[in-house]
């Protein structure tokens, strides 16, 4: 584990013109991959991440780790190992374009919450993205202005607020460059030039409105189309989080069943045998 906050500044860049808090977005993390940012993800509750599931296809969880609570990419914060990775079960490694793409990523300790670190509040089962109200942002720490992921240190985390294109229109956009499935759903920039790019599969799509300060998140990041990141003319391609919703309970409930279990035997009193 690497603990290291001495280098967080409260504002950063997102943008050429654009400055946030790093506390409006304490869910954002780095999957790492051989010690390098692989893709993005969210924390959801105390030990886990939810993140895509195509990041560990052919990836094995010892080759993994997760940083978190810092705006740099490549230092800070803290780091630390997987336990497990959980891809859904309707997940198909051999399918092109797979339903069902989303992963579970379990840490090595529980996570302390703070103002740079802690879980956003999923969606309720099939709920769709507010339309009429609020604003969604995605976070990521992917490349700008290549098909690359960006090199050199202290690579920032930016952001991206985008509005929901309908599947139709989406369709018609990608035509046979990516068959839409069932849980995805099209988010476009509305600042032309800003795109999800290499190193931002996994990213969290948040909901924010006045009431729910915390936010919602409701997609994960699975695709950014074929263009030059800061052209493309295409909306990204997420998973829909609410239709996993009743998988994503289950993995947490399991977590929670083996916490209280543990609990309760370390509160057994033990039997003195010297009595019999």
């Amino acid at each position: 584990m690497e603990e290291d906050l001495s280098h967080v500044r409260r504002k950063r860049l997102t943008t050429e013109t654009g400055l946030v808090c790093l506390e409006d977005y304490p869910y954002t993390v780095s999957v790492r991959l051989h010690g390098k940012h692989w893709c993005g993800g969210a924390i959801v509750s105390k030990q886990w991440v939810l993140t895509a599931a195509q990041c560990f296809d052919y990836v094995t969880k010892d080759e993994v780790s997760v940083r978190m609570g810092s705006v740099f990419r490549d230092f800070g914060g803290r780091i630390l190992s997987v336990l497990d990775v959980r891809r859904h079960p309707d997940y198909r490694v051999d399918q092109y374009y797979p339903e069902h793409n989303l992963a579970m990523v379990k840490v090595n300790l529980p996570i302390a919450a703070n103002s740079r670190m802690q879980a956003v509040p999923l969606p309720e089962p099939d709920a769709d993205l507010p339309l009429k109200f609020g604003e969604t942002v995605v976070t990521g720490f992917g490349s700008v202005k290549s098909g690359q992921i960006r090199e050199g240190e202290n690579q920032e985390l930016r952001r991206m607020i985008v509005r929901e294109t309908s599947r139709a229109e989406c369709r018609l956009l990608y035509g046979n460059d990516y068959l839409l499935q069932h849980d995805n759903m099209c988010l476009q920039s509305v600042v032309t030039g800003v795109a999800l790019c290499a190193g931002d599969i996994g990213d969290p799509a948040v909901h924010f409105n006045g009431i729910n300060r915390a936010g919602t998140l409701f997609g994960i990041a699975l695709f950014s189309g074929t263009e030059e990141c800061a052209a493309k003319s295409k909306p990204g391609v997420y998973a829909k989080v609410s239709y996993s919703r009743l998988w994503i309970d289950k993995v947490l409930g399991e977590l929670l069943e083996h916490t209280e279990s543990a609990e309760s035997e370390e509160n057994v009193i033990p039997v003195n045998n010297d009595d019999e």
